[in-house]
């Protein structure tokens, strides 16, 4: 006998539980069976099912509820914003995570809250697939952002930032970290060309804090203290003044000179009667000498016997233990009727070189008022106001020789160089005179808005926003007098930028529904942007008093000379778009948007720029229990540039009138022979009335997808960019005279590449919570025409340019270095001018016997195979523990600091080395790589070559933290709502290529170095 299940018909309503709305198209489905229906546009849903049986609620972007069926449900699905971070910003309008179709990265604002870096870009470096951020140790902390690659030829490649609507190209240190509510980074053509022009290399959408809905005013309180240091592996390995006189006796004896008189040029005595023994090879006796070293003037080192010979360690004398602060304070409170939010921040950083700052001060302010149910009004606003002193010394203070004191005997007087030492600044001298040279500046910075919806789902803004940039500096150049270096003339600069940006955009929104199944939201807008930028700028000299208060130009009594101009560019835009959802399984968007620009001519100021995408929801559609949601997607966009001077179109003249006897456009032209002559115009550009639009095509195809529960997830995602009509302003035959500089559209480049990440987060029965992502990237690019007007401007060979090789943008030519020679067969036999025993080798590639420029081939690529990032965070009930490593593969450095390590006489002979030098070829140390030591670098080894071409690979520990927090049954007593103590680590680690040489492979040149430090920070909350 077959028994039949009784049938039971469940009728039933999914709402979303934080807003109370309908959830259109949630997934009902019968447990077990293929059973199941989907929600209509009230969110009800009608399903016969089996008695007992249960069914299962799911939909994208929400955690599944599983239930038991009954007659009638009501059903509150709860966002999972751990895995989709369900609504995000993707160019005046929000979406559904689930339903981007173009490459959009969410980023985890999480990390923000603790990290102690001034510019927030930084705290993101390696977490982003496709995104680039590189920086150096600065206290001011500004990063450098590249998405997907080189965008332009020309410096102008950072992403658009846009603040709660506002675009800004301007750095972000000013902006309060812990102001940030979310952060998207739109990375393809698609996404970003709803912003047009100023979105060729990518946008960066930050969303502020706003009120949250709560009884009573939150009150949020954050702070950390981070101490910064040195690490052992960042420091270049410089000579002591031992070992800088045995490099100098050394290179003296390879070239068969007296090392004592050669000495006596650097104010150093080899035969004194007491001071610090050394021992030398004589290559010409083969055997090794002694000589005991002092100052040569009877312990000083120069004659006027102001300086003691000494042991100076420069990088310890300019660093110290720096500390950085950051205080945050924020108070919110939102019901039905209003938001608000206030927060007020203060950080500083002290840096680790001496004399070095950065501060800043922001207030700002949130809120949003509902009128009525038909208007709303709102803005956001900041107030910020910096100062930095930023100073890097760090060239100076690795080449100042060690025997060189400090002070001179008086204990006050900077030291310097003396005899044949290069003019060397003291670096302790540059940073103390540069203490008070503070830019400072005030940042005005928000958005003024008016919501009108006149009826469900229609939305009409007019949103102001304005950046206003103030910003002065009072630059003094001090007197100073240090043996061979002087200045003996007290000079002033002062310079004043105000800079004002205000966008005025207006926008339709209408979302709408037919048939329950097709969802559409069309979006049009016009935007008006203007920008006037007025510079300033007053140079004086001759004051009496070197004091900060005294050396303004009314007390200058010597020359005096100003400048100062007022530019701007106007932009105008019409831009539409249209978003499609079919059922949740095939998603799709257009968009256009039409931008002028008065920075191009006439004829050319207009330029379009489409966009079109297409998304299949595979998990739609095979409906599988283990399969979340997962995505592929299709992309197709073109955005412009116009990132160009804003006088590029026009040929520009300028008066130079009694400047200096070169440009002065001063001319006795009516035979006075004395007087006031008349003035002409000398040309500095070239017009071009028909500069266009660069524009850039871009095609991605991509995939998202959240399995196992929401536990594994990823992204992965393949592009292909091409950049045309390139905006240059390249260098120009002398035959064409003065004034030949020009801007052009030239060359053309593609850009492509693939970006993973993936990650896995699991909840045990422990207690223990285990996320883990990881993020892998490489971008490959190659210049694809150069206009014969410009091949010269830009790196070839005598055989090949760059669209010949194939070489990416950036890369560079050299010699090929064999090795060193090792004896004078080797050198007779060679062909090269100059060659030397124990000197660099260089390939004789064109095979004639000699070596030329012809031999010269590509030796750096800037690009590295690919870069990596892996997060850790761990949870066990009330700890935490984050780890975040950050890597690159095969990336080439080109080691200028390579000229100073393994070399005496390239740059600044007599100056001090790196201590690699003392292990140099010699006849006793033939196995070295290391050329030999020699007083005068006549065989031209600084020339570009594969020597200074190294392996800059490496794997960094970003970041290690610690934390706990307070658990609520506690707090409750004392009326708190959260607090949090945490310990962290930044830079903690750093594994580099064996053969790389210089000590950080992020910094291989002077800039200010990367430090170590350790953060300890609170976050509590009422």
């Amino acid at each position: 006998m077959v028994m039949q299940a009784q049938s039971l018909q469940v009728e039933g309503t999914v709402i979303s539980k934080s807003d109370g709305e309908p959830i259109i198209g949630a997934t009902v489905l019968e447990k077990g069976t293929t059973n199941g229906t989907i929600t209509d546009f009230d969110g009800k849903f009608v399903l016969s099912v089996n008695q007992g049986s249960e069914i299962v609620i799911s939909y994208v972007g929400f955690k599944s509820q599983t239930l038991k069926a009954q007659g009638v449900l009501k059903v509150l699905l709860e966002e999972d914003s751990e895995v989709l971070q369900e609504v995000v910003v993707t160019g005046y309008t929000t979406q559904r995570k689930a339903d981007l179709t173009g490459s959009v990265a969410v980023v985890s604002t999480e990390s923000l809250k603790t990290n102690s870096d001034p510019d927030p870009m930084r705290a993101l470096q390696g977490k982003v697939a496709g995104m680039t951020i590189t920086a150096n140790g600065s206290p001011s902390g500004t990063a450098t952002v590249r998405i997907r690659g080189i965008g332009s030829f020309n410096s102008s490649q950072d992403p658009l930032y846009v603040i709660d609507g506002v675009p800004t190209n301007m750095a972000l240190n000013s902006l309060n970290t812990n102001d940030i509510e979310s952060m998207q980074v739109l990375k393809d053509a698609a996404s970003a060309s709803i912003y047009g022009s100023r979105a060729s290399n990518g946008v960066v959408i930050i969303t502020t804090k706003k009120g949250k809905k709560a009884d009573k005013v939150k009150v949020d309180f954050s702070t950390n203290l981070t101490a910064q240091f040195y690490s052992s592996q960042s420091l270049m390995k410089v000579c002591n003044s031992s070992e800088y006189a045995t490099a100098m006796a050394q290179a003296a004896l390879n070239d068969g000179l007296d090392p004592v008189a050669y000495a006596n040029n650097y104010g150093l005595n080899l035969n004194a009667a007491s001071g610090t023994p050394i021992t030398v090879w004589n290559p010409s006796t083969n055997q090794y000498v002694d000589y005991t070293v002092n100052g040569l003037y009877d312990g000083f080192i120069n004659s006027k016997k102001t300086m003691r010979y000494s042991d100076t360690d420069w990088l310890d004398e300019i660093s110290r233990v720096g500390f950085s602060q950051n205080y945050d304070l924020s108070l919110s409170h939102a019901n039905d009727k209003h938001s608000t939010m206030f927060s007020l921040g203060y950080k500083k950083n002290n840096g680790i070189l001496k004399y070095t700052d950065f501060q800043n001060i922001s207030a700002r302010m949130n809120s949003m008022y509902n009128v009525n149910k038909y208007i709303t009004i709102g803005e956001n606003f900041t107030l910020t106001y910096t100062s930095q002193a930023d100073c890097a010394p760090m060239e100076n203070a690795l080449k100042m020789a060690p025997i060189v004191p400090v002070y001179e005997e008086d204990g006050t007087t900077f030291s310097g160089p003396v005899g044949g030492m290069s003019d060397r600044q003291n670096p302790l001298r540059e940073l103390y005179h540069n203490k008070d040279n503070h830019l400072n500046y005030w940042r005005l910075f928000g958005n003024g808005y008016v919501d009108i919806k006149p009826f469900k789902g229609f939305v009409f803004r007019s949103n102001f926003g304005l950046d206003v940039y103030n910003s002065f500096i009072n630059s003094m150049t001090h007197t100073y007098h240090s043996d061979i270096v002087n200045n003996d003339i007290a000079k002033t600069t002062l310079s004043h930028r105000n800079e004002v940006n205000w966008t005025w955009s207006n926008t339709i929104n209408y979302n709408f529904n037919i048939a329950s199944k097709h969802d559409f939201n069309v979006l049009l807008g016009a935007e008006l942007s203007k920008q006037s930028l007025v510079d300033f700028s007053a140079y004086s000299e001759g004051y009496a008093l070197e004091d900060v208060d005294y050396m303004w130009p009314n007390a200058a009594t010597g020359v005096m000379k100003n400048t100062g101009a007022k530019v701007g560019y106007r932009l105008a835009s019409f831009f539409g778009k249209i978003d499609y959802n079919y059922d949740d399984l095939i998603l799709a968007s257009f968009t256009i948007r039409r931008d002028g620009s008065s920075r191009f001519g006439k004829g050319h100021r207009w330029g379009t720029f489409p966009a079109a995408t297409l998304g299949f929801r595979i998990s739609k559609l095979l409906e599988k229990e283990w399969m979340d949601d997962w995505k592929v997607r299709l992309s197709w966009g073109q955005t412009g540039n116009q990132a160009i001077d804003n006088n590029a179109q026009f040929g520009l003249y300028v008066v130079d009138y009694g400047l200096d006897r070169v440009t002065s456009t001063a001319y006795d032209l009516l035979l006075q022979g004395s007087g006031t002559f008349p003035s002409g115009y000398r040309a500095t550009q070239l017009a071009n009335p028909n500069l266009k639009w660069e524009s850039a095509t871009q095609y991605n195809i991509g995939t998202d997808f959240n399995l196992l529960n929401n536990s594994l997830y990823g992204t992965i995602d393949a592009y292909v960019k091409d950049v045309d009509d390139m905006l240059i302003n390249p260098a120009y035959l002398g035959a064409i005279g003065e004034g030949g500089a020009s801007w052009q559209n030239g060359p053309s480049l593609r850009n492509w590449g693939m970006e993973f990440s993936l990650g896995y987060r699991k909840s045990f029965a422990c207690g223990l919570g285990l996320d883990v992502t990881a993020n892998a990237d490489f971008f490959r690019n190659k210049v694809t025409y150069l206009p014969s007007t410009t091949t010269g401007s830009y790196a070839h060979t005598s055989k090949e340019n760059l669209v010949e090789s194939g070489m990416p943008y950036g890369s560079s030519v050299g010699y090929i270095v064999e090795g060193l020679f090792q004896n004078q067969a080797e050198v007779d036999a060679s062909g090269q001018a100059n060659a030397r025993v124990g000197g660099l080798k260089y390939a004789d590639l064109d095979g004639n016997g000699i070596i030329t420029a012809d031999d010269q081939d590509w030796i750096y690529n800037p690009v590295p195979a690919f870069s990596y990032g892996l997060n850790v965070s761990l949870t066990y009930k009330s700890f935490d523990m984050t780890m975040f490593w950050q890597g690159v593969y095969d990336q080439d450095v080109y080691n200028n600091q390579k000229a100073q390590t393994d070399f005496w006489s390239i740059t600044d002979a007599g100056s001090n080395k790196g201590n690699r030098l003392l292990g140099a070829w010699n006849t006793n140390n033939t196995e070295s790589t290391i050329p030999a030591l020699t007083t005068n670098n006549t065989a031209d080894e600084g020339r570009a070559s594969s020597y200074y071409v190294e392996n800059g690979s490496y794997l960094k520990l970003r970041n290690l933290q610690f934390g706990y927090t307070v658990p609520t049954s506690f707090l409750s007593k004392f009326k708190m709502s959260s607090a949090r103590v945490y310990v962290s680590g930044q830079n903690l680690l750093t594994i580099k290529s064996k053969g790389l040489t210089c000590p950080d492979p992020e910094n291989p040149n002077w800039n200010y170095p990367i430090a170590t430090s350790v953060s300890f920070g609170l976050q509590i909350g009422f």
